[in-house]
């Protein structure tokens, strides 16, 4: 496969978009509507419980609030979700961006810890080439409550970020990455154009040690 000149991933959840992330606003959507209720929040609870000890990479992989419920449905609801209220919020500054690599000729592709069912319909609404994203676990036609791995988040974000570089034949040197927090550090690190968007205060102290780019965006959306 031939290397593609220059690559460009946005993280999504605090980078394309202000909080809440991306899942949480579909959560709330799915409450507001009575889709899920307490006995699915009661299952993501005792769930963490058996995970016990915790952490970060553990909490953000689990999805046991899906367990059992079918795919197609809560994909077409994903859609639905992200069509009414997650494209619409996504920062001006975000689509600013994405235009000005899409006119320079790069290949833009989403590397989020974002869940599949969400993150695929935001690609197609923001005309985004590819994702590297949470993937949910199915069994049957059904959603097992887990995520593939490697997660994309922390350790696993960089993870999935070298696997598919791999695959896809791209020199990471050659790359712009746009994140926000701390968990996106292991893919800056990779190499590449490290974009930090509205990093906290310790954050944005250690990226400009580092040499990396700053970018402060309002949540101004189109």
């Amino acid at each position: 496969m031939n290397s593609i000149q220059h690559v460009a991933f946005f993280d999504v959840d605090g980078t394309l978009l202000p909080p809440p992330s991306t899942e949480r606003r579909f959560i709330r959507w799915l409450l507001d509507r009575k889709i899920i209720g307490i006995r699915h929040l009661t299952r993501s609870a005792i769930s963490l419980l058996i995970d016990f000890p915790w952490s970060a990479a553990k909490l953000k992989a689990n999805k046991a609030y899906l367990r059992g419920e079918p795919v197609e449905r809560f994909r077409a609801l994903g859609a639905e979700v992200i069509a009414a209220a997650v494209a619409p919020a996504v920062r001006l500054a975000a689509r600013e961006a994405i235009g000005r690599h899409r006119r320079q000729g790069d290949r833009i592709i989403l590397l989020t810890g974002t869940l599949d069912l969400l993150a695929e319909p935001l690609a197609r609404a923001l005309a985004i080439d590819d994702i590297v994203c949470g993937r949910l676990e199915q069994s049957h036609g059904r959603f097992t409550g887990r995520t593939i791995p490697p997660h994309p988040y922390g350790k696993g974000k960089a993870d999935a970020l070298r696997h598919y570089a791999r695959q896809a034949g791209i020199d990471l040197k050659q790359t712009t990455l746009y994140g926000d927090g701390w968990s996106d550090l292991p893919a800056f690190q990779l190499g590449g154009h490290p974009t930090v968007v509205n990093p906290s205060p310790p954050l944005e102290w250690l990226v400009r040690q580092q040499g990396w780019t700053v970018a402060h965006w309002s949540d101004e959306s189109a």
